[in-house]
């Protein structure tokens, strides 16, 4: 045991080049002055990570020795985004930062959040509580440090967990998510004996909430080639209420609402996807328009198809449609861009131009919705005096006031 552990904290040390510390040039001035404080800080984890790969972080994510009470001197703009953790986000006029204390953590009852988070002054105590090797690398502006052999193992393409990982899904089992995230959007394999216990854990993603397994998910769905690995490992089966629909084959290349409506397309009824979306918490713009698309995905798409389903769902709706069957959007641009109506009252022509016309108010909406189902497929007859005309063929016999 001691020699497993000695493994973990042999210290090694990189020096970054030109080409990795190009991605920190507009970001460096913060730890600059946190350093100027006397105190230690060093861009840490995902940032690291994707440099080192070669890839443009999305986010600077800082770990330093002071503690929040002290950034708060140091910055001018400072908001306690996650105080109990000891973490307070710095805005500047470049970006935003996440800047979080060291800190030991003990005592997950929860399998999702620690017990007892203990501030340190050490970086070895804080990466060495973090979920995957390739997330524990520390960069100061000066060295890349080390601890578990993380360049190696992001040089390999490999998800490993940092020391055991039972004790690591145990602790916190939306980690399990997490390494299958990172093996679909970094097209990484994951270590055997972590491949081994994601299997074994799976079934404690029962206690994780769904609005965070929905926004692993969500990430996944966006980048992976396909969902296989949630089914090779279980996990699907732990999530979705009907893990037997849910496409398994490759998804189409494009949007993430795209991707979204290939992985629910062979569900027998819209009903069950309702239930899916719910137990997935799926924000309610995200679920309305995947069920607007698949309710009209088998619709035909001329121009005709498009100026009727342009009554019935959105553009955008429609837009996701059209790339899921691999077609162009001339047409839908060319309805656009011509004009096009959706609704009754869009008409050139009011209930009291109709009234004034003879006919009667209970005659109206018949009317307008005769009007209706004709400008829609010609919008160069939205003109009143057209409209009056059409009116006048149609009901050549005006309803008598009352």
């Amino acid at each position: 045991m001691a020699n497993r552990l000695r493994r973990y904290i042999r210290l090694k040390k990189y020096k970054p080049d030109d080409k990795f510390k190009r991605y920190f040039e507009k970001h460096i001035s913060v730890i600059d002055r946190i350093h100027e404080y006397g105190y230690k800080a060093y861009f840490i984890g995902g940032c690291v990570r994707d440099a080192v790969m070669d890839r443009t972080p999305a986010d600077f994510d800082i770990a330093s020795d002071a503690e929040p009470d002290e950034i708060k001197k140091m910055f001018a703009n400072v908001k306690e985004t996650g105080i109990a953790f000891g973490t307070v986000t710095v805005k500047t006029d470049n970006s935003s930062y996440e800047i979080t204390t060291f800190r030991k953590e003990s005592g997950y009852s929860d399998n999702r959040k620690p017990d007892i988070v203990t501030f340190s002054k050490s970086l070895y105590d804080d990466v060495k509580r973090r979920d995957f090797t390739i997330n524990t690398l520390a960069y100061d502006k000066n060295h890349i440090f080390d601890y578990f052999n993380s360049y190696d193992d992001i040089k390999s393409k490999v998800i490993k967990t940092v020391g055991s990982p039972e004790r690591r899904f145990t602790e916190d089992a939306l980690r399990i998510l997490r390494a299958v995230r990172f093996a679909c959007t970094l097209d990484f394999n994951i270590d055997s004996k972590t491949l081994d216990n994601i299997i074994k854990y799976s079934y404690l993603l029962k206690s994780i909430s769904k609005e965070r397994i929905y926004s692993e998910l969500s990430k996944i769905i966006s980048k992976s080639r396909s969902l296989k690995i949630l089914f090779d490992t279980g996990i699907a089966y732990q999530i979705f209420i009907y893990p037997q629909y849910i496409n398994q084959g490759f998804l189409k290349e494009g949007s993430f609402e795209c991707r979204l409506t290939h992985l629910f397309y062979h569900y027998p009824d819209l009903h069950m996807i309702i239930e899916e979306l719910k137990n997935l918490k799926t924000d309610n713009k995200t679920a309305d328009t995947l069920l607007e698309v698949l309710k009209y995905i088998d619709n035909d798409t001329d121009e005709s198809s498009i100026r009727k389903l342009l009554t019935l769902i959105s553009k955008s709706s429609i837009s996701i449609i059209l790339e899921f069957k691999e077609q162009s959007r001339v047409v839908l641009d060319k309805v656009i861009s011509e004009g096009y109506i959706t609704k009754a009252n869009e008409l050139a022509i009011s209930g009291h131009d109709i009234m004034a016309m003879g006919y009667s108010r209970n005659s109206i909406k018949e009317i307008k919705n005769f009007l209706l189902n004709k400008v829609i497929y010609d919008i160069s007859l939205n003109t009143k005096e057209k409209l009056e005309d059409i009116i006048k063929h149609t009901y050549n016999i005006p309803i008598v006031k009352q």
